[in-house]
């Protein structure tokens, strides 16, 4: 069978695309490939993991740090803690700006995210939401699950100057403030990808492993080859007019190397004939680091945090999700020093009228309180994301075996800005938890304290001290994107430049840092997808013989 559509990975953005091109066009013969199993009816909701060790950190101790990658049906979405924001309408009109393409515009996905979305209380600001979506959205109202604690939250928060932003509402293009915590759960059932938007119709392959994409030459001087199908990793060959790699920003520039797409000095590593020269494959990785600290409680009797014996959290809505009231986004407080950093990353002073994290307000640094610790509820935790990074990392080849996982490297923590943010993010955090706020004053009884450190965080830390702490433990968040990124391995189309047939879609496309968990972001550029690639096929069909032109083919 010639089949129209191949998808390798059978993740987030392959149910998307999948179901919507199947959606405009019944017709359609799609074949989804997944390494993984099907994990749709797993009543536990256990996730399925393949867990890629990124290679020693160097501004981290040289520790290595493990990477879950969803390998199921599904993909990221059988594994994440289920965040639901969008990030920064900033961040999505600089990759429209990056690419030249509106489309790809806040503005431009906001359709797509409102389709995408059913929000309990869409009502409030219809403009920004959807109502009738698949992916069903719980937030912390709706849930009737409001936290002991939440009030005192709120109003440290606003101590420190972060306020609450309008409805508490996060998800409407301005995230930097106070907003409620939301989920893509349903009663706290997790929602997959691939049950939300389902596979009916298509063909399923699970289990199965694609080593590459088979390429052919093509009379078309922009499109020296085309992608006619793919090789399985047992060397069965299966055919198609058109082939999507969806397998992650980790896997798919793997696959695109072992194809013969990539930087040359990579491939000739691994004895790998170059087909199409494309030196960004596998480069730009991004993935916002995780850095985690734990607080006393003045008085854990007070049943501020599970474990404590507070009967409200036996309530079964409070088992639906995070034990945390609130998502809070923010910009750095120090510009002096954070245009200092620059300086010492760039090697000349930046422009605060031109330069991208000067000339507007960005968003640095996410914070999530968690009501939770140690078992006998003494302790809350806190997560600081630092969700703009500008550390670049990579994904290179282990070997010419697709069996083995490829080398990733994060780069963490490996510029001034990057360090700067987290000083910056941490003194913002101590204050809150430490200082004259109610969190301060009332609940809180200082740092837990980290192993192999011998005094706690205080509202005295030294720079050196931050450094350190967060050099000993900080982790990912699992968001790699950026490694076939739009405008350098793709274009605007997410086609693969010099490669007809063949697409990106997934967030190895974003071509720059999206300030959000990554589902959101990733589930519109998926639905738009699909409307670019039955768009194609429909001028495609429409063309005939000699008419075709070189733009379509």
């Amino acid at each position: 069978m010639l089949w129209d559509y191949i998808f390798v990975g059978g993740g987030l953005s392959a149910a998307v695309t999948s179901n919507r091109l199947l959606h405009h066009h019944p017709a359609l013969k799609i074949l989804v490939i997944e390494a993984g199993a099907n994990a749709n009816n797993d009543p536990s909701g256990r996730p399925i993991r393949l867990e890629v060790q990124n290679v020693p950190q160097v501004h981290l101790n040289n520790r290595q740090i493990d990477l879950p990658c969803g390998k199921a049906l599904g993909g990221g979405t059988v594994i994440n803690v289920g965040g639901w924001s969008r990030g920064a309408k900033r961040d999505y009109d600089l990759w429209a700006e990056t690419v030249g393409d509106d489309r790809w515009s806040y503005d431009g996905l906001l359709p797509y995210f409102r389709e995408t979305e059913r929000v309990a209380n869409a009502s409030i600001n219809p403009q920004q939401h959807g109502g009738d979506g698949p992916v069903y959205i719980q937030g912390i109202i709706s849930t009737e699950r409001q936290f002991p604690l939440r009030e005192k939250v709120l109003d440290s928060w606003k101590d420190v100057g972060v306020n609450s932003l309008p409805f508490l509402d996060g998800n409407a293009g301005e995230p930097n403030g106070v907003g409620d915590l939301f989920e893509n759960r349903r009663e706290g059932r997790r929602q997959i990808a691939s049950v939300v938007y389902p596979l009916d119709g298509i063909s399923v392959l699970t289990e199965t492993l694609v080593a590459k994409v088979l390429l052919e030459p093509n009379a078309n001087s922009r499109r020296p080859h085309r992608a006619v199908g793919v090789q399985l990793a047992n060397g069965t060959e299966i055919k198609g007019k058109d082939v999507i790699l969806s397998a992650g920003a980790i896997r798919t520039p793997q696959v695109l190397m072992l194809s013969g797409i990539g930087p040359p000095m990579e491939l000739a590593k691994h004895n790998i004939t170059p087909k199409v020269i494309s030196p960004d494959v596998g480069q730009h990785l991004v993935d916002h680091g995780l850095f985690p600290v734990q607080w006393k409680l003045k008085d854990p009797s007070a049943g501020y945090a599970i474990g404590s014996g507070n009967l409200l959290f036996k309530k079964a809505q409070y088992g639906w999700g995070i034990p945390a009231d609130f998502l809070v986004s923010a910009g750095v407080g120090d510009k002096e020093g954070l245009a200092k950093a620059i300086e010492e990353d760039e090697g000349s002073k930046p422009d605060l009228k031109t330069h991208p994290l000067l000339n507007q307000e960005r968003t640095f640094n996410e914070y999530i309180v968690v009501y939770a610790g140690l078992p006998d509820g003494s302790t809350i935790s806190s997560l600081m994301v630092h969700l703009l990074p500008t550390s670049r990392g990579s994904v290179t080849l282990a070997s010419s075996d697709i069996k083995d996982a490829p080398l990733v490297d994060p780069n963490y923590y490996a510029t001034a800005v990057d360090r700067f943010v987290a000083r910056d993010g941490m003194r913002r955090l101590l204050a809150f938890a430490l200082g004259q706020t109610p969190l301060g004053r009332y609940v809180v009884d200082g740092d837990a304290g980290a192993l192999g450190f011998d005094a706690p965080f205080g509202l005295d830390s030294t720079d050196d001290y931050i450094d350190k702490r967060f050099a000993a433990a900080l982790g990912s968040t699992h968001h790699p994107m950026g490694t076939a990124a739009m405008g350098k391995v793709v274009d605007n189309k997410l086609r693969v430049k010099g490669v007809a047939g063949l697409s990106v879609v997934d967030a190895s496309v974003f071509p720059v840092a999206i300030t959000a968990h990554l589902q959101v972001a990733t589930y519109a550029m998926a639905n738009l997808a699909a409307d670019i690639l039955y768009r194609e096929r429909e001028c495609k069909t429409r063309a005939s013989g000699n008419l075709a032109n070189d733009y379509l083919r």
